[in-house]
Formats: C-alpha cells, structure tokens, sequence
C-alpha cells in the first residue's frame, strides 16, 4: 500500500474508501437480481424481445401465472396503475442507476403507490396476464434517464436480464 493511501487510510478513512493503489476510485457495482423468482423463461420467439418486429419495447419472460416478481433493484416507484396494453404495472426509479425498470402485465393492482421506496428483491406484484397480454408472462422494460415516457428512451433489457439470471442466488 502506497504511503498516501496508507495516510488517507488513518487520517480519512471514508475517503480511502474504495481506492486502488494507483488512487483511482474503484467504481461499485449495483446489487442486481432477476424479476421473477420462480421458473420462467426469456421468451419463445423473436417477437417476445426489444423490437420484435412491432415495436416492442421489452423482454417478455414467461412463468406461470402468480410466480412472484421482485425489484430487480431498488428504488422510488415512479408509477403504479393499470394500462389497457400493459394491464397492472410498476415503474421504478432505480436508485443505484438512475434507470426506470417496468413491470407490466402483473396479475393483481399494485399495491404501491409513486414516490414509495422498494427494496432490492422486494416483492412488487405476481406474473399475470392483465391488459392485453396473451398467456401469464412479465413484460420488462429498462429506459435510460430522464425515465420512462419523460424524456428517456428505452433500451433492450435482454443482455442484463441474461447476466441477472446467470447469477446464483443468495
């Protein structure tokens, strides 16, 4: 260890706080989970995916139908409600990324109301199949920030949701 960190180490240890040895700030990387917790799978065909050959703004995952879905991070809820496309859905403010996550297609009214504060792998709602949805599934989005329908634009989730899935669970 360098003798400047060592100091900051002793003399400032907050500041020390995720330091490599040539000073640069190590970056932290947000906890992260998959939104069903339970058997799914992420889509049956190339119109279940971003795009889809009809604007599709997500990644349709299937499970069955009441399988929990949890927050794949946490944060504020930026909206909750029911859409006749997108039946009873969640938008949530990440806090760790600034992007909004949605949750469409949830089998109940969401229980959560905007601006309340949801945990990492807290429970938001059921796989459903409200709005107009053809089989029990989770419609996932991500938008970059300002947000969902504020400005922001939505991205393909797939990739994320890959990695997310590939990950042991605690």
């Amino acid at each position: 260890m360098s003798a400047a960190i060592a100091a900051l180490v002793l003399l400032a240890p907050g500041v020390a706080q995720g330091m490599t040895e040539i000073g640069a700030v190590e970056e932290p990387v947000p906890v992260r989970v998959f939104p069903i917790a339970g058997p799914h799978d992420l889509g049956r065909s190339p119109t279940n995916g971003f795009g889809g050959g009809r604007g599709h703004s997500g990644q349709d995952m299937f499970a069955a139908c009441g399988t929990p879905v949890v927050a794949s991070q946490g944060g504020k809820v930026r909206k909750a409600g029911y859409h006749p496309v997108g039946g009873n859905f969640v938008v949530l403010t990440e806090k760790e990324t600034g992007l909004d996550a949605v949750y469409m297609h949830l089998a109940n009214p969401p229980r959560l109301r905007a601006r309340a504060t949801v945990e990492t792998d807290e429970r938001i709602g059921s796989v459903g199949d409200t709005g107009n949805a053809s089989g029990c599934h989770l419609h996932f989005e991500l938008w970059s920030a300002p947000g969902w329908y504020a400005g922001g634009e939505p991205f393909d989730p797939l990739p994320r949701l890959q990695r997310w899935d590939a990950r042991p669970q605690a």
